[in-house]
C-alpha cells in the first residue's frame, strides 16, 4: 500500500476495519488511535491506516482485537431454526481468528502482578489492624517490659528468701539480704545485656507461614 493510499477518511477506515465511523471517533477520543496515526486535527482529521491498526491491536481489549486483514473480529449471529431450510443443518459458528499480540500479553501480566502486590499489601494492613501482626519495634518494647516485670517479681521475693536462709544458717537477715541482692543484680545486669544483643539481631520483617 502506498503512503497516499494508506491515509483514509474516518469513514473509509471504519469500513476497512469493520466498525462504525462513530466507533472510530470514540477510539480517537479515548486515545486508542493517536499521534502518528492521525493526519490533521479535529473533525477533518484523517487516519493513517497501518499505524492505527497497530495501535488498536495494542490498546483494545482482547475481545475487540483485529484479525490479520485489519478487520475487527466478531462472530455473525447464528440463524434461528425457522430460517433454516429442510435440507440445511445447523453449523457451529466459525470462531474469528485473533492475533495475540505479545506486547498486550506482557502488559496484562504486569497489571496482574501489580494487582497481586496491592492485594497482598492490603491483606497485611488488615491483619495489622486486627492485631495478628506486631511491628518489630513494638515487639521489642513488649519483650523488654515483660522481662523487666519478671525480674521485678523475683527481686521482691529476695527478702523472704533471705529470712529463710538466715534462719537456716544462723546468719543475720541483713547480711543474707545483702548477699542475695548483690548476686541477683549482677545476674540481672548480665542477662539484660544478653537480651539486648538478642533483640538487636531480630529481623525487621519475618516470613509469615500462616495463610
Amino acid at each position: 500500500m502506498s503512503l497516499a493510499a494508506d491515509i483514509m477518511t474516518k469513514s473509509a477506515f471504519a469500513a476497512h476495519v469493520g466498525v462504525s465511523a462513530g466507533r472510530i471517533s470514540q477510539y480517537i477520543a479515548e486515545r486508542k488511535i493517536f499521534g502518528d496515526a492521525l493526519e490533521g486535527e479535529g473533525r477533518n482529521a484523517k487516519i493513517r491506516a497501518s499505524v492505527a491498526v497497530e495501535q488498536l491491536r495494542k490498546t483494545l481489549d482482547p475481545s475487540q482485537r483485529f484479525g490479520a486483514n485489519g478487520t475487527a473480529t466478531r462472530s455473525a449471529p447464528a440463524p434461528v431454526a425457522s430460517e433454516l431450510s429442510v435440507d440445511e443443518k445447523p453449523k457451529a459458528p466459525v470462531k474469528p481468528t485473533v492475533i495475540v499480540d505479545p506486547f498486550i500479553d506482557e502488559v496484562a501480566a504486569e497489571k496482574l502482578k501489580q494487582q497481586k502486590i496491592t492485594t497482598a499489601r492490603m491483606e497485611r494492613e488488615e491483619a495489622l489492624e486486627l492485631g495478628r501482626y506486631m511491628l518489630t519495634d513494638a515487639a521489642r518494647r513488649e519483650m523488654v517490659k515483660a522481662v523487666a516485670e519478671a525480674f521485678k517479681v523475683m527481686e521482691q521475693g529476695i527478702p523472704e528468701m533471705a529470712k529463710a536462709i538466715a534462719a537456716q544458717f544462723s546468719v543475720s537477715t541483713h547480711d543474707a539480704t545483702h548477699v542475695l541482692l548483690k548476686a541477683f543484680r549482677d545476674h540481672r545486669a548480665k542477662k539484660a545485656r544478653d537480651f539486648a544483643a538478642a533483640a538487636a539481631e531480630l529481623d525487621e520483617h519475618v516470613e509469615d507461614e500462616q495463610q
